[in-house]
């Protein structure tokens, strides 16, 4: 009894050493292969067409990314090389949907918000893309690492728009800050202009001089 329990704490110890590895963030639904998958991701497009909202659109596609990205990690996991290489693309056309519509946004903040999100996820991704990588055959690992480069173009393209975000912003913010200076000091000018045509203001302590009239004889 006693060996046995000095077992399980050796096993539960072992549990926190050994580190985890990444894992897709969404549970894979209707895998590649399965007689569904064209019905499933046939769905999602018509979803996506019918979003006009292009940020609701790049959210969507972003989701359905982690969806094929889920798809590719539990088929390698079954050894299906075939079925990884479905989700990759799928995988690919929904990233580069995401940071297209992204960059697509009029509110300059709201943009930068979800190139956050897109880049943050691409980082995410390519995690797990290479802990997929190890677990598949030959004949499927050019699928993975080409879905790593669009990852990473995705995330790269992200990070730039952000910075090019960033600096229209502060640019902007500098216009406006530099057009307030201007009409204060036009404001002030005009004031100035004002007192000098009205003239010299009169005292209240001013006394107004009566004139003498002489005594009549």
């Amino acid at each position: 009894m006693k060996k046995l329990t000095t077992l399980s704490i050796l096993l539960i110890s072992l549990a926190f050493v050994v580190p985890a590895q990444a894992s897709a963030a969404t549970n894979a639904g209707v895998k590649p292969g399965s007689f569904f998958y064209f019905f499933d991701t046939a769905s999602e497009k018509i979803n996506l067409f019918f979003t006009f909202n292009p940020e609701k659109k790049a959210q969507k596609a972003l989701e359905y990314a982690d969806e094929r990205l889920a798809e590719a990690e539990e088929s390698a996991n079954e050894n299906n090389p075939k079925a990884v290489e479905k989700a990759m693309t799928g995988y690919k056309e929904e990233i580069s949907l995401a940071t297209e519509k992204s960059k697509g946004l009029k509110d300059e903040e709201r943009a930068k918000e979800l190139l956050n999100i897109v880049s943050e996820n691409t980082a995410k991704h390519q995690e797990v893309l290479v802990s997929v990588l190890e677990k598949v055959p030959v004949e499927a690992k050019q699928a993975i690492l080409n879905a790593i480069e669009v990852s990473k173009k995705g995330q790269e393209e992200a990070v730039k728009q952000i910075t090019e975000l960033k600096s229209e912003i502060d640019k902007l913010k500098k216009e406006v800050e530099e057009l307030k200076a201007k009409n204060e000091a036009q404001t002030k000018e005009t004031e100035e202009i004002k007192k000098q045509k009205s003239g010299p203001s009169i005292s209240e302590d001013t006394k107004t001089v009566k004139p003498t009239i002489p005594p009549q004889s």
